[in-house]
């Protein structure tokens, strides 16, 4: 930390006599509006969080320089970086802030599962459990149509045997 002259390459988000609950306040805004559902979208959230936390830094950092540098010719100097720096630090937001927003409406897209509709691949089997005893003869002991249970009939006859 004795070269920290502006903490905009710093590798710890928050600096010394910078507010951690200021940047966690940003961070769980970012998480509460993308709702990240896996380790991926937490990183892009992560992102999103540091880019707008040091884009603000930037911001003061200009303007402390501007205070301590009287000339033209260093304003101009320090807008040129500045620029640069805050131009990179606004693709990476827009980058996380982009793909976050295709995430969500790719899972708004998504189908959810039926509650109550049943479309006609949704319908249970029918089924019909026959007991074949040795003589050729069967007896339904259990039927279900549609999802429902129904008695058996008594006359129900066997199935027609395939002739050969």
């Amino acid at each position: 930390m004795n070269a920290l002259r502006h903490g905009l390459r710093a590798r710890t988000v928050v600096l010394p006599g910078e507010s951690r609950e200021e940047f966690d306040r940003i961070h769980g805004a970012l998480e509460d509006q993308y709702r990240p559902q896996n380790p991926g979208e937490r990183h892009l959230v992560d992102q999103a969080a540091i880019a707008q936390w040091k884009l603000a830094r930037a911001e003061a950092f200009e303007a402390a320089s501007y205070e301590e540098e009287p000339s033209a010719k260093a304003h101009a100097a320090i807008l040129d970086r500045t620029t640069q720096v805050t131009s990179r630090l606004e693709r990476a937001y827009f980058k996380a802030y982009k793909e976050l927003e295709r995430i969500q409406a790719a899972r708004q897209k998504q189908p959810e599962p039926s509650k109550g509709k049943k479309g006609k691949d949704d319908q249970p089997p029918n089924l019909r459990v026959r007991w074949l005893q040795g003589d050729g003869q069967s007896e339904v002991l259990y039927e279900r149509v549609n999802g429902v249970d129904v008695k058996p009939d008594a006359n129900d006859k066997p199935p027609a045997e395939p002739s050969s």
